[in-house]
């Protein structure tokens, strides 16, 4: 029994730091790493691994904290300006119209690849592109030429004004402060709107945004398959 509670304790710890090694990582998707940070999540992967299997934790610990380092580091030095394109190049692939073909072959991608990529973005024609950049991860920009570009409001002239941004005030019965005040509201004006507009209260509410222009948009609890709203904490 007290090996089990030994084995159950290291895995706590291993959970705990995983996620202090995601947090150094940020907020970065799988597809945005580079190779270097898959490579360091991999070796940490195998070092966090090893208390599981034997009693070593402090050489485990040691080697994390290393690995963390250096990770730490290399961020850092990243953001200078003589380390740009230490953590990461860009390669343009199709320049001026015209398909890079030792940019293909130092990134080990085939045309075929490339065309994949080009439709995935909604450009089906080479033809209809003027510049596409391999960036981190592995996803593709594509600058289409003018002629193949959508149709803009300023191209027909129409003044439109700049959005904001649209922020969510209730969610799952709750109305949330700081929400309301980047949104520039009070609580008293959204319980009012609700009540003038859809003849409820916060509790009703499934889900609710506003925006700039104080445009309200709900999603009652009935509205989602739950008869009645229910108040519930964060």
């Amino acid at each position: 029994m007290e090996a089990l509670l030994v084995y159950a304790a290291r895995c706590v710890v291993m959970v705990l730091v995983i996620w202090a090694v995601s947090m150094v990582l940020g907020k970065k998707s799988l597809l945005q790493f580079s190779a270097f940070d898959i490579g360091i999540l991999m070796i940490v992967s195998t070092v966090i691994a090893q208390p599981l299997v034997t009693k070593d934790v402090v050489k485990t610990a040691v080697g994390v904290v290393i690995l963390l380092a250096g990770i730490i580091v290399i961020g850092k030095l990243s953001l200078r300006s003589r380390f740009y394109m230490a953590d990461y190049r860009p390669s343009v692939l199709i320049a001026g119209g015209v398909i890079k073909k030792e940019e293909l072959r130092k990134n080990h991608m085939s045309i075929h690849a490339m065309l994949a990529l080009l439709r995935a973005q909604g450009y089906t024609r080479v033809s209809d592109v003027n510049f596409a950049i391999l960036e981190l991860g592995g996803n593709i920009s594509v600058v289409p030429r003018n002629s193949a570009r959508p149709v803009t409001v300023r191209d027909m002239g129409i003044p439109v004004p700049d959005g904001g941004l649209t922020l969510p005030v209730i969610m799952d019965g709750v109305a949330y402060p700081d929400m309301l005040e980047a949104a520039g509201v009070t609580l008293q004006w959204l319980e009012d709107e609700l009540k003038k507009r859809y003849r409820c209260v916060v509790a009703d509410v499934f889900y609710a945004e506003t925006d700039d222009r104080l445009g309200l948009y709900v999603n009652l609890y009935s509205q989602s398959g739950e008869g009645t709203g229910r108040r519930r904490g964060p």
